[in-house]
């Protein structure tokens, strides 16, 4: 438990959970996004698992309705999807971005995805805005479970996961299956281990809603198997933003970045370093890209 807390706290100190939400969210607040185009950009994120893929794509059609009268529409297909995506591989993605741009009245966003909500329970209303983003092919839960996280974070959606969503999630289930000793858990178990797991960081200084807490059990174990550092998901984001083509995009971005990332961290080479990964696997110890 003290390496898990050690990690999260690093996480969180270095803006490592989620970074997309918080550059996107930056995008917004500064000016680069309106509301609309913010959503867009949120749902093209969760469709490619890419900010390098969304921007892109928002750029060339600046809001749903745009792209799905666009002649050229269907060359949304040939824009890298993340494996984390893989069921939207070999053109499957234009389903989902043509059931998402039918339920849009008007081409707008924002009236359909709250629709849903009450806005009397902040975790009632992020299961109800969970089912609502299922409606659409190929939003199966994990991307429902970021979209309303990422809705929350980025459009200050009124929403909190009431749990982790363990019992449908392998990687934060196995986590707490490792550090609590355990080979067959029940749903009871994993929510006793859950709460003890997020009260115990509480206490050491990391306050976490549930959706963050998902994400840095998960990436613990990740980094138990192997396979994360901390830092990842910030040289992954970077390399996105290096690689976009157009110099003006680069440099919005890249504003962004530097006022998001702490300063120690901003000039990070942009990729995911492999011999990073494997460090706490062999030797125990937290391993960070600085």
């Amino acid at each position: 438990m003290d390496d898990l807390t050690t990690f999260a706290q690093l996480e969180i100190v270095t803006k490592d959970v989620e970074p997309w939400a918080l550059i996107i969210k930056d995008l917004l607040q500064h000016g680069d996004l309106d509301q609309e185009q913010a959503l867009w950009v949120l749902s093209l994120y969760n469709t490619y698992d890419s900010l390098g893929s969304a921007w892109c794509i928002y750029r060339r059609w600046p809001d749903p309705l745009l792209w799905s009268v666009a002649p050229d529409g269907q060359d949304a297909r040939n824009y890298p999807i993340m494996q984390e995506r893989r069921n939207l591989f070999g053109g499957r993605v234009l389903r989902r971005l043509n059931e998402y741009a039918g339920f849009l009245t008007g081409g707008q966003q924002l009236p359909w995805l709250t629709s849903c909500l009450l806005l009397n329970d902040p975790y009632d209303d992020y299961a109800r805005l969970m089912n609502h983003l299922r409606q659409i092919w190929g939003v199966g839960r994990l991307a429902a479970f970021e979209w309303a996280e990422f809705l929350s974070k980025v459009a200050g959606f009124p929403v909190h996961s009431p749990d982790a969503e363990l019992w449908e999630s392998s990687g934060p289930r196995q986590s707490l299956q490792k550090l609590y000793g355990t080979q067959s858990p029940t749903k009871e178990w994993l929510t006793e281990a859950a709460t003890h797991c997020r009260d115990h960081l509480r206490l050491n200084g990391v306050d976490l809603e549930w959706e963050d807490f998902e994400t840095i059990v998960c990436d613990f174990n990740v980094m138990r198997n192997g396979r994360y550092y901390v830092g990842r998901h910030l040289a992954a984001l970077k390399e996105e933003i290096c690689d976009l083509p157009d110099d003006f995009d680069r440099a919005t971005l890249m504003s962004a970045w530097e006022r998001v990332v702490p300063a120690n961290w901003v000039d990070i080479p942009p990729g995911i370093n492999k011999t990073f990964m494997p460090v706490y696997k062999t030797t125990g110890k937290i391993r960070d890209c600085v």
